[in-house]
Order: structure tokens, then sequence, then C-alpha cells
């Protein structure tokens, strides 16, 4: 999955190289001696650049070159054309998008001045190029983003960014012959369909310039997801475009409406007001230099080079890190990698004399699901006798995640709310009201304590499960269940798909039947369900509970997850495989939706989170990590962010990032 703020450029490299003699200080070859970024930058045949020398040391160690990764390059390097994450990382060196996010994935809408943010119990600072105000009008039911940018901004070649070179950008990502990933032309802008279908309209009524650096987006309804689509590369008019034929006031925006060929033909050399500049592309290595009129400034690395390493596997990466081929590389946080890492450190720890680990969320958390239909006291899903059975089950369910977690996935996070935990949506561990999930007994009573064994935890657990199962109707005797209410099964079914039981959720589902087994209930286990399978279950509404994932989003996807299906809109629930009506949910994730401010949206989230948790249908378990991997030998950690998410990683600041 691919975030539009980007996970970032973190990725690894083979082959240290050296390119001398540029930095910061204006101490730079004759610029004669460089490719012209108008040229096709794909081409094999050797083009006039500075030379290059193999063995990875410069002049002084800011001439020593930072060595970053990717797997394999298309040489689609323009923001026009670029499709993989590949080519788009090559092609964002060199871009500034416009609008700033901060490590929970929320905008910064001051970020001309810059904003102050708390994360983790740290307070950090963030700045961007442009201010975003939104206005929302629930009577037209209509949007408006303004966008300013600050007045400072620059191209590599120091020519002025202005919000002619927004405009200029937005239209051609609108444009109806726009094939590439960013999203802008899917937000539902005023006048846009109308713009692409017929020959007459000139301009797209909902973008609007109001002065040379700002300008208004206007979209029906509201969607916080916009802000994403939003976030656009700032194109520069003159280089991609034609300043000839830009004009706002006659409908014309640089290229020929219907037709990108223009923006994209021999230009396939990246340029931008990014950290760095392009300077060639040569035997699968991208080579890039510091651009020193970076708004946010210069560079402490001169140069960096980005090289196609292919499907390497993570053994061999690290192997190839430690004999000084790359300077950084991002893996899968297994079990192997961990061990490796930890290992060759001498320390037990990701961080040490030859690695420097970073680990972030990855694409996917995992949690264990119910059918609220089908795991329900006398047919009744949404009473409280039901909900007290299901948080019964959650309880079994839940009580071994950490061990697993230890065991299974030590790269792995333990969550407690279904979503990514890095989000502001989801309640943090230092917020007053975040709870461990189900983690308290029928009368509000902690269950577990630090110092207990698995044991212990084990038997707590039972307990607590039994309390909330008499409360459901159940006759208890001795710790086991001596009668069911009437309507309601004694056996049930749990699916493990090959996709979830490979990464530890089939430990937690042997350990929960262990469990229900003890207090009376039998769980069936069904190994190496194939996920086609159980996605035919789960559309039938036969699968009563499941092992499943879900891709992380900055806020979830509770709109089709959790919301009652309506007529109105067939999003709504369309995989609402839980089986959830509620209507106070329906109302909380709609008002979620439709609110402006952050503050209440936060609020009803987390009355939405709390709702799930109360119908007991979904077991957070947990979170996948990636691990972004640095040469302690040659890379300076103290100048690399200690703090990465999925929504702000380490090449947010790679302007400070410095080398040995």
């Amino acid at each position: 999955m691919r975030h539009i703020w980007r996970k970032g450029l973190a990725l690894a490299l083979i082959l240290c190289v050296s390119v001398s003699g540029v930095g910061c200080s204006g101490n730079k070859k004759d610029q004669k001696d460089k490719p012209a970024a108008t040229e096709d930058a794909t081409s094999e045949k050797a083009t006039p650049v500075p030379k290059v020398e193999a063995g990875g040391k410069g002049k002084d160690k800011s001439d020593v070159p930072l060595v970053v990764a990717c797997n394999k390059l298309d040489k689609k390097f323009n923001p026009f054309t670029a499709e993989t994450d590949d080519d788009r990382t090559a092609v964002d060196m060199t871009q500034l998008r416009l609008l700033t996010f901060d490590r929970e994935g929320a905008v910064v809408k001051h970020a001309i001045k810059g904003e102050k943010r708390r994360f983790n119990g740290e307070t950090f600072s963030y700045e961007g190029p442009a201010n975003l105000k939104v206005k929302r009008d629930r009577e037209k039911d209509t949007t408006s983003y303004i966008i300013k940018l600050r007045k400072d901004l620059t191209f590599s070649d120091e020519t002025p960014v202005t919000i002619d070179d927004v405009i200029f950008s937005m239209y051609a990502f609108a444009d109806s012959s726009y094939q590439g990933e960013e999203t802008f032309g899917s937000l539902p802008i005023l006048g846009l369909q109308k713009y692409r279908k017929s020959a007459s309209a000139l301009d797209i009524s909902g973008i609007e310039k109001m002065t040379d650096y700002k300008v208004k987006v206007t979209v029906r309804g509201y969607d916080r997801d916009a802000y994403q689509a939003l976030n656009i590369p700032i194109c520069s008019l003159n280089f991609y475009g034609d300043r000839h034929i830009f004009n706002v006031l006659a409908g014309s925006f640089g290229f020929k409406k219907g037709d990108l060929s223009g923006l994209t033909k021999k230009k396939n050399a990246p340029f931008g007001a990014g950290a760095y500049r392009f300077i060639k592309y040569e035997k699968g290595i991208v080579y890039y230099e510091a651009n020193e009129k970076y708004y946010r400034g210069c560079p402490q690395t001169a140069f960096i080079q980005l090289k196609e390493i292919g499907n390497m596997s993570d053994v061999r990466k690290l192997e190839a890190l430690e004999n000084g081929d790359f300077d950084v590389v991002t893996m899968q946080a297994t079990n192997q990698a961990m061990d490796l890492i930890t290992d060759a450190n001498s320390s037990g720890k990701l961080t040490g004399r030859i690695y420097g680990g970073k680990l972030l969320d990855g694409d996917y958390y995992h949690y264990i699901g119910m059918n609220a239909d089908q795991v329900c006291v006398d047919d009744k899903p949404d009473s409280t006798r039901s909900k007290n059975m299901r948080k019964a089950f959650s309880i079994l369910f839940s009580c071994n995640r950490s061990n697993m977690i230890e065991l299974s996935q030590k790269g792995a996070a333990q969550i407690d709310y279904p979503a990514s935990q890095i989000s502001w949506s989801v309640p943090q561990p230092e917020d007053e009201e975040y709870k461990q999930a189900y983690s308290e007994d029928v009368d509000g009573n902690g269950i577990y304590n630090s110092n207990m064994s698995m044991e212990e935890r084990e038997a707590a657990a039972c307990k607590a499960a039994l309390g909330y199962l008499r409360k459901a109707g159940f006759k208890t005797k001795s710790g086991k269940i001596t009668a069911f209410p009437e309507n309601t099964g004694k056996k049930y079914t749990i699916y493990i798909p090959d996709d979830t039981q490979e990464q530890g959720m089939l430990t937690i589902a042997r350990n929960a039947q262990k469990l229900f087994k003890q207090i009376g209930i039998k769980l069936v286990l069904k190994e190496h369900c194939s996920l086609a399978r159980l996605t035919k279950h789960l559309k039938q509404g036969k699968a009563q509970i499941w092992c499943g994932k879900e891709e992380t989003s900055v806020s979830g996807d509770m709109y089709r997850m959790y919301h009652s299906r309506q007529k109105k809109n067939k999003t709504a629930g369309s995989r609402n495989y839980l089986h959830i009506k509620d209507s106070d949910l329906d109302e909380y994730i709609e008002e979620g939706m439709d609110t402006v401010p952050l503050k209440k949206s936060i609020d009803l989230y987390a009355q939405s989170y709390n709702k799930i948790l109360d119908w007991a249908v979904v077991v957070p378990v947990y979170q996948e990590r990636n691990l972004t991997v640095f040469s302690t030998a040659r890379v300076n950690l103290e100048t690399v962010d200690q703090n990465i998410t999925p929504y702000y990683d380490w090449t947010q600041d790679i302007q400070i990032v410095e080398m040995k």
C-alpha cells in the first residue's frame, strides 16, 4: 500500500560510489559538465557528467554519498508518468509536495509559520511549503480548501515557485489523459466532470486562482482523505509545461487539454524544488546532488544515489549493508531479520556497532473478527447478553497476544484498537481514555497484573470470561460451563487463512482453543483456509470467527467496515462482515467523516472505537512492522530522525542527515 504523503524513500542500495567536488558551499564543477535536465535520463549512453569513482570516499565527509536502494526501476522519471513506488521514489527525491503531515498522519494547516505537535510524549515542530484553510458549507454540501504558498520557495534552478505552478500541476493531474498514481483527479471537484467531457468547458470551476500565492479548490461534500489527494508534487510550469499557453483567464493551463504528451516527451529527468537535484541515470543507479536552494536548508550530505537491487533476500541485504555495499535498507521486521541484527550488534538491541535499526508500522494490522449474527445469545446479536458472551470470547482470544508477539512476531506491535496504532484517530497510551483491549472483568476491574506468569494470565482470563458468560445467561460451576442459554451454540469455528497463519495468528488460535476447551466450549480451527474461500463465507455471512488483516490507513476504514449498510451510499457497510447494526455508531462515523475540526473528529472516532469494542466483534491483535536499517559505521545516526512513522519517515528530514 502506498500513502499519498509517501511512506518515504526508505529503501537501500548496493555499491557505494562517490562524486567529489559538489556541496553547498558553491565549489561545483563546471556546469557544462552536467547533463541537461531536459534530456532523456534513461539512456545508457554516456552523457558528460562529473567523474564517478568507486570506493565510497570523497574529499571530506560531506562528499561521501548516501547510498539508498530500491527494488526495480522502470525508468519513468517524470511526475506525470511514474507509476511504480520505486520510480516515484526516484522522482520524489527532487520534488516538493504541497501539504505537510505530522507523525500521526494529521495535516499541518499552519505549515508556513510552523506548528508544534505532541507524539510519543515529545514535542515536534513541523514546517512546510503551504498553509491550508478548510471551509465547510453544509447548506450547499461543499468544502473549500484554500492553499496559501510561502513566498520564498524556488525550484532548483532558482526560479520562484508560484501558484501558477500549483494550478498547472492540478490541471495536469486532473486531466482525462493522466494515468498515474496521484489521486487528485478522483476528488469530486466542482466542474471537473464537465471540463473532462465537454469541449466547450474551458476550466474547472472548483479550482480558483485567488492571488499569485493562493488557490481555492472546492469539492462536493467533505472527506478527510481529500488531504491525501491534495498532496501533489508542485511541478514546474516552465520545465514541464508551456508558459506561453498558460492563461487562467483564457482557460489555458500550459498544455493541450486531454493530451499530456507534451509534459512527458523528452522530459524524463526529474526536476523540482526538493532537497536534491537529479544528475543522471546510469546502469541502474540514479545520481543526485544537494539542492542548495532547498527552502529548509542545503542538505548536509552532498550526494545521494538510488540503485535497484532486485529481489534480494533480507539476509543478503544485511550482509551487503555490513560489507559496505550500501548505507540504508528497508525490510519486513521478521524474526530472522531481527535476530540477525541483534546478534551482529552484540548487544541484543536493534542499534549497535554494525546496524542501526528503526521500526515503523507496516502495511497491515491483524485482528480476530466475529460475525455478531453468528456469535450471539438467543438470536439477538445486539443484546447485552450477546455482547457479554462475545466479550468472554474476546478475553480468551486476547490474553495471549503479548506472548504470541514475543515468540512469533518480535517486530510486531500489540494494538488495542481496531486500526493502525499510529494514527491521529486512535487513542495513544499516554491518553487518559486509553485502555488495553479486553483487559477488564465484568465489574470493571483489571484482569491482569505485570507480575503474572503466562499460566496465571490464562487462569485469570478464564475466570473473567466465566464472569461475562454468567451475565450472558450461562450457568457455571467449578470453572466450567454447566448449561447454555437457549438457541446458543456450543461449538464455534475460526478460519485461519494462510496469509495470517504464517504470521503468528495460528498461535493465538491454538492457545485460545485450549482455553475455550477448559471452560467447556469447543473451538474448531479451520487451518490453511484460502483467502478466497474465507472471503466467500464472509460475504455470505456464514463465517462465525476468523483471523483477518486490514490495510493501515490514517483514519481507518470505518465507513465500509462498521457502518450499517444504507441505501443512500453503496459504500457504507459494504465490508461490514462483522454485522454490526448500531445507529449510534453510524451517527458517530458519519459525523466524524463530516467534521473539519481535528479535535472534534478525534472525540467522535474515540466514541466509535468504544462502540465497536463494546459490541466485542473485533479483537485487535498486532500491527505489522517494517525495519529501516542504517549502517552505523557510515551514517551518523544522531542526525537521523529517531521517531519515524509510516506518515513521517527519515526522508522527511533528509536534509539534516550526515555521513561519518
